[in-house]
């Protein structure tokens, strides 16, 4: 092909024929430029559908993920909102009489309202778009908008789960200690060790200490503040999974 281009040129030239020759020389130019608009044309489609199955992908792996944290969160708030119910039935029972209060099984009380209870979200996927600046291959601005919102709203319940177990293990935990049997408390969980306590001391006194009645109140009130964000979690959960559909994007 590159031949025949040069012997026209040359029979053009030899012919003496120059206007023509112009003619051809410009429409050779028009030729090759648009040769490579084409091919710039071809490349920018191959770059854009490479960029659009990347992005199909990480949007399904942030739908997996968060569909995945749905489930997490949902065990979480029914161990929370457990732990939360029980230590109001301990509230009730402070300032009650003796006879009333040991009609309660109260170290299964105390069992569930301390319990340890840790969830942990699938967020990898998450982590690597942030920590590469890879966010910008993802086209939906309401979908980087509820990622953001995300991160935001995941440094407030941190802060406040952290305030709730620096709560519970550094002031409600200690204080009980030479108040209940641990080890009985332990029983509804068939711990090896656990069993009935030889030296287990009367609950009654605890329940006619205002000290108790405070470190309760407080440890519920640190209890709804997690709850609340654990809340929002969720509903902000269902706008990501929604919006991660090939549907809702």
């Amino acid at each position: 092909m590159i031949k025949f281009f040069r012997h026209i040129r040359h029979t053009l030239i030899n012919q003496n024929q120059m206007g023509k020759y112009m003619k051809y020389a410009i429409g050779e130019i028009i030729l090759v430029m648009i040769g490579i608009l084409l091919a710039l044309q071809v490349n920018n489609w191959n770059t854009n559908r490479i960029e659009i199955n990347k992005e199909k992908e990480v949007l399904q792996q942030l739908h997996n993920d968060f569909t995945e944290n749905k489930n997490v969160l949902r065990e979480f708030l029914v161990e929370l909102r457990g732990q939360s119910n029980a230590q109001q039935v301990l509230m009730s029972l402070i300032g009650t009489t003796k006879e009333e209060l040991y009609k309660h099984n109260l170290d299964s009380l105390f069992y569930v309202s301390f319990g340890a209870s840790e969830f942990a979200f699938a967020d990898n996927t998450l982590k690597n778009l942030m920590q590469s600046g890879r966010l910008a291959l993802l086209r939906s601005e309401k979908i980087t908008a509820l990622l953001y919102k995300w991160n935001e709203l995941s440094a407030i319940r941190n802060t406040r789960l952290k305030k709730f177990d620096d709560w519970a293990n550094d002031k409600t935990i200690p204080f009980l200690l030479d108040k209940i049997a641990f080890k009985q408390m332990d029983m509804n969980s068939n711990y090896p060790w656990s069993g009935p306590s030889k030296i287990a001391p009367d609950y009654y006194p605890l329940f006619q200490d205002i000290s108790f009645e405070n470190y309760l109140d407080n440890h519920l009130w640190y209890s709804q503040q997690v709850i609340e964000r654990c809340e929002e979690t969720d509903i902000l959960i269902d706008e990501i999974v929604k919006a991660t559909t090939e549907d809702g994007s």
